[in-house]
């Protein structure tokens, strides 16, 4: 009998004990309920003008908390535009829109249109948006070395091999209207051809850098076409970015005694990609003669080289819309 009492004493420790507070992991009405929306998808802000800092942003409802996304596309650009969240509510906190871009080339004043899905449902949600001002990218934290509305700057000089091309082209641009176009086949040398951006030409003061390089990006639309050689199976198109630093301040980089700072990757892409590189993350080349002190606020040039085995045919990699940032990448 003694026995029995002990048991029947902890019983209740024992149930007490096995009581959940809380229920972990998702609910039976999320994991097996049909989606019912409470609310339709609805635009605020529509007709933004970004460059001014007016934002869009989106509300709608539902049963139950699910996977979702926001797809933006514009309708002359062709731009495209990602929100995404795990939510039963869309509101201003999880899907303010600044009028940049997921995918390239940017927005630009035109009419969007936008669909709202949702995870292993078929069925979506449209409705439409117009930009009435695209976004500005220039602003205090930025220094644009050149966007090509302007033209091409005759005090950026370069070489292209014969036979290939470097053309400033109209139409078809990661930002704005204008692009340089650079392509060719080379069968006796790597280079296809390289430009020089000389500082004191860039379009913003190069002054306004700043002189930290874990916190400077170097950002570059660069358009590629995939090209894959039938040699050697790998992309044909090799991109080049090299820096060159005026440490004595005399408006001239010696290889002598100063430095010099790269990167080269492959382009094995199709369309415009936004390319941005911290400057922090560059790599002297093994006969630089310099301090070895990433100093931004002393280059003198930069020079982007699109380059190709001369084994392997056809590259391409066309440029728009060089900048740097500070802080972050340009679409952070």
């Amino acid at each position: 009998m003694k026995k029995l009492k002990f048991i029947l004493l902890l019983l209740p420790f024992f149930f007490n004990s096995c009581e959940k507070k809380e229920i972990e992991g998702p609910s039976l009405i999320d994991l097996y309920s049909d989606l019912e929306i409470l609310e339709s998808l609805k635009v605020v802000g529509d007709s933004a003008d970004f460059a001014n800092g007016e934002n869009i942003y989106f509300t709608a409802s539902f049963s139950k908390q699910i996977d979702w996304e926001i797809r933006i596309e514009g309708l002359i650009s062709k731009s495209i535009k990602i929100i995404s969240g795990k939510s039963n509510e869309i509101n201003q906190s999880n899907s303010t829109w600044d009028g940049g871009s997921s995918l390239l080339p940017f927005f630009n004043v035109e009419d969007c249109n936008v669909s709202l899905s949702f995870a292993n449902i078929e069925d979506t949600i449209s409705s439409q948006l117009n930009i009435q001002v695209e976004k500005d990218y220039q602003n205090e934290n930025t220094v644009l070395i050149t966007d090509l509305e302007n033209n091409f700057n005759p005090n950026f000089t370069g070489f292209f091999q014969s036979g290939c091309i470097k053309s400033l082209e109209e139409g078809g641009a990661g930002q704005g209207g204008k692009y340089l176009k650079q392509e060719g086949t080379c069968d006796w040398d790597w280079l296809i051809g390289y430009v020089d951006y000389f500082s004191n030409f860039w379009f913003d003061d190069k002054n306004n850098l700043i002189n930290d390089a874990s916190k400077l990006y170097f950002n570059i639309m660069i358009q590629g076409a995939s090209t894959i050689s039938p040699v050697t199976s790998l992309p044909n198109s090799l991109f080049k970015l090299e820096f060159y630093e005026d440490e004595n301040g005399d408006d001239y980089y010696d290889p002598s005694s100063e430095d010099r700072f790269d990167l080269e990757f492959d382009i094995n892409w199709t369309g415009w990609r936004m390319v941005s590189i911290c400057y922090n993350d560059l790599i002297p080349p093994s006969t630089n003669s310099g301090n070895g002190i990433k100093e931004p606020a002393k280059i003198f040039k930069l020079r982007t080289l699109l380059l190709a085995n001369p084994e392997s045919g056809f590259a391409k990699a066309d440029i728009d819309f060089l900048i740097w940032s500070n802080g972050s990448p340009i679409l952070n």
